[in-house]
């Protein structure tokens, strides 16, 4: 059970970061990173289902009901 205690210290130790930076210097790091919000919470999945979405959409037609 040791990689669950590592886990544990790893996300407290960056929310203890996170709260004892002051806001308008965690606003300036965003900003520096220049990567989208989605991307820094959930890393490449949206990215990747975005990219399989639009593959969809271009391989399959719309088909619209009808008899």
């Amino acid at each position: 059970m040791g990689s669950g205690s590592d886990l544990l210290k790893d996300v407290t130790g960056k929310v203890a970061a996170y709260l004892t930076t002051p806001a308008q210097e965690r606003k300036a790091a965003a900003k520096r990173t220049g990567e989208p919000w989605m991307t820094q919470w959930f890393g490449m999945v949206p990215m990747g289902v975005q990219l399989w979405w639009q593959d969809r959409k271009k391989e399959k037609p719309h088909v619209s009901g009808g008899s």
